[in-house]
């Protein structure tokens, strides 16, 4: 006991015990405050040492002060602004289930007020114990004569604070290096806050996030109206005027858009050989929409995301702008940013109410923040869903619950409404639990390629179901729906696996056929149209938001627009991908070269020089694009643009936490389906064969079995940096 007493009686003792202290009181936090969706023994293992790098490279600064008393009161101030980030993330977590940020801290989200007014409700009696390290070492200085501890008034050579401080930029080399084994490229393709805290740390976050912010704000802070210039004449130049046959075919419709996690192209009107040599239609719902003489359907559609996955297919369907070159728009400006988003756009325009529905965490991809910035009204996410035991899988509520659980938010929106799904159980790995299998699986030698047939199939009949409510309801008839592929299932490495299903021999497999791998499907189906008809235009997702708008008799020449309407007659073929390629209707450009889409083969050896300068203009002017659309959202130079009859969103007008009480006094609500139903709900008639839901289905699974949070599983933090993301 001597030895010990002696040890905390030295500068260096007294800081290791207060760096022990935190580091043991942040652990508890994790385990007891947070939901961190910590799996396995490598990440239980990651998460207990995480908090001591930061702790110790924190403490470390007040060892650089040699006078004894400003070191002692420099340690207590970085423990207690320590404890108090600490503290206010417990506060802010129990009310969003998510952490705070430099944007929240500075005020510039409107939570922030929110967190101000209820910090009493969101206390505990056991926050207490939050603060007792703190206090303890504070008590036990400050009581010199009864204390055993004692200021150690001897200085302290300055190589001790040099090596505590690079001792703690070792340790979080080693916690880097493991996170990054269990979680590959886990800064670059960032699209959760909860990952970072839980492998690196809520003081690494903080950090981060405060760096991330500064960068953002001096890139923000440097542009002015000026950088806008050469975007709006590109708009103005790239604008293709609306098809007189199409333009107003939907007007005042309702808006459903339904994004088909990992669906690609291929799959339409494909058939899966079974063991037996039975063929079995994988999506035979979504082929016979794609096939409907009132839907408008594209098979030379791409999708066009980046790094950003599904949130970067959100960017470009509602903004008809390109996500960033590196990591995820809506992580990285979504709190921030000025959009021109399609809620906000046609409650303006045309008096729409919007709402998104999503069966996992608000804070995944960080869409709380920035459905907020497009302006939705209303956010669905897994707080409104039973997402207990069975219900859930990997990324969230299983698709035929989710569709059954949502219509009865759809039914309570103000008509005409902008609405949108997203579907998450056609997700890699495309696990499925024995009570939903049934479709046979693929024989090959990659088993998620075995299974994503059957997870594809299984999202095919929750559509279904959801249509047929729509139909049941009387919804069907006064909307427009949209359905689209948001990325690639099957990843370019896999591709090869994949190609005797395709017919095609995988020992000719190559970058041509990956590209061509990057088609999905898009179907806008217009209920009583007769006009309808599969389209073979180049296309992309950036072409969504305005071919829309012009269906619904919207004029879109007043917007910045990276995107063409697809119906037009002067739309053009060329689409560029996030990673610069670029195809068109003849040919594609990828790398350094160029491919005939009929024969498949490399041409520009065969090119003249003045037809191969040609054809690189078409790359040129396609990468042109994609730098303006960068600029203009890293700059944030919308908030410089405001189209005519039109304002930017007041963040002050939109917070998800008290939905259903807003819904219920929505003064538009005698619009809503339910109202026109006589307050009957229609819910009812919502029919599926989920077995979730079967009266036989045993009620004591454990709650922890497939529970969504934003871990998701073990086998999706194993995935190769090239597989899909949501």
């Amino acid at each position: 006991m001597s030895k010990v007493k002696n040890l905390l009686n030295t500068r260096i003792g007294f800081f290791g015990l207060a760096s022990i202290l935190f580091w043991l009181k942040t652990y508890l936090v994790y385990l007891v405050e947070f939901n961190l969706g910590v799996s396995g023994a490598i990440q239980h293992f990651i998460l207990l040492i995480n908090p001591i790098a930061f702790t110790v490279i924190l403490f470390s600064i007040a060892l650089y002060f040699k006078k004894t008393k400003r070191a002692y009161i420099a340690l207590f101030i970085v423990m207690a602004i320590a404890s108090m980030i600490l503290y206010f993330n417990v506060m802010f977590y129990r009310e969003f289930s998510d952490f705070l940020t430099m944007n929240i801290l500075l005020g510039s989200n409107n939570v922030s007020g929110a967190v101000v007014s209820s910090t009493a409700a969101m206390m505990r009696p056991w926050d207490i114990f939050y603060w007792m390290d703190f206090i303890i070492l504070l008590v036990a200085i400050l009581y010199k004569k009864k204390s055993p501890i004692k200021m150690d008034n001897r200085p302290l050579k300055k190589r001790y604070a040099v090596a505590t401080t690079v001792l703690g930029v070792a340790l979080f080399a080693g916690n880097l290096a493991l996170a990054e084994s269990n979680r590959p490229q886990l800064l670059v393709r960032t699209f959760d806050r909860n990952y970072i805290v839980k492998y690196l740390g809520l003081n690494f976050f903080t950090a981060y996030d405060a760096f991330q912010t500064a960068q953002n704000n001096h890139v923000r802070a440097s542009a002015d109206e000026s950088n806008l210039v050469d975007i709006v004449d590109f708009a103005e130049e790239n604008h293709a005027a609306p098809n007189p046959e199409y333009f107003g075919e939907a007007e005042g419709r309702n808006v459903i858009v339904i994004a088909m996690e990992s669906v690609q192209q291929f799959l339409i009107d494909y058939e899966l050989e079974d063991e037996n040599g039975e063929m079995h239609e994988v999506m035979p719902f979504v082929n016979s929409l794609f096939h409907d003489e009132s839907s408008y359907s594209f098979d030379n559609f791409y999708h066009q995301v980046g790094q950003g996955k599904t949130s970067d297919a959100e960017i470009l369907g509602e903004n008809s702008l390109y996500g960033l070159p590196q990591g995820s728009a809506f992580q990285t400006l979504g709190s921030t940013n000025t959009f021109h988003a399609a809620p906000n756009i046609l409650k303006q325009e045309a008096g729409y109410t919007s709402a998104a529905f999503h069966g996992n965490v608000g804070s995944f991809w960080n869409r709380n923040d920035t459905y907020q910035q497009f302006g939705y009204d209303y956010f669905f996410d897994s707080a409104f869903y039973d997402v207990s035991g069975d219900n859930s899988m990997e990324y969230g509520l299983k698709d035929k619950l989710f569709f059954d659980e949502s219509v009865q938010y759809l039914e309570q929106l103000p008509q005409p409404f902008y609405s949108k799904f997203i579907t998450v159980t056609n997700h890699f790995p495309y696990p499925l639990d024995e009570q939903n299998a049934g479709f046979p699986t693929a024989q090959t030698d990659d088993e998620t390629i075995n299974q994503y047939f059957a997870t594809a199939n299984y999202a095919d009949q929750a559509i279904e179901e959801f249509f047929n409510y729509l139909k049941e309801s009387g919804l069907y008839d006064n909307s427009i729906i949209v359905l689209y592929g948001d990325h690639y299932g099957i990843s370019n490495m896999r591709n090869p696996h994949l190609a005797s299903l395709l017919g095609e021999d995988p020992e000719e497999w190559g970058d041509f056929e990956n590209t061509q791998m990057q088609k999905v499907p898009m179907i806008i189906h217009v209920p009583g149209a007769e006009n309808g008809e599969v389209s073979h235009k180049v296309s992309g997702q950036v072409d969504m938001l305005p071919t829309l708008m012009h269906l619904l008799g919207l004029e879109t020449d007043d917007y910045l627009f990276m995107g063409q309407d697809i119906l037009s007659d002067e739309h053009d073929d060329a689409i560029p991908f996030r990673n610069g390629n670029v195809v068109t209707d003849d040919y594609s450009f990828i790398g350094q070269s160029i491919y005939d889409n009929d024969t498949g083969e490399e041409i520009q050896d065969s090119l003249s020089e003045e037809e191969l300068a040609d054809l690189n203009e078409i790359k040129v002017e396609a990468t042109r694009e994609l730098s303006l659309s960068d600029d203009l959202m890293m700059m944030d130079l919308l908030r410089f643009y405001t189209p005519e009859s039109f304002s930017d969103v007041e963040r002050n007008d939109y917070i998800y936490s008290d939905q259903l009480e807003v819904l219920e006094n929505d003064p538009l609500r005698s619009t809503s389906l339910i109202e026109m139903n006589g307050g009957q709900s229609t819910a009812d008639l919502y029919e599926t064969d989920a077995p979730e839901l079967s009266e036989d289905t045993p009620d004591d699974q454990d709650d922890s079995e497939g529970t969504s949070n934003t871990d998701n599983s073990s086998n999706s933090e194993e995935m190769d940096a090239s597989e899909t993301t949501e």
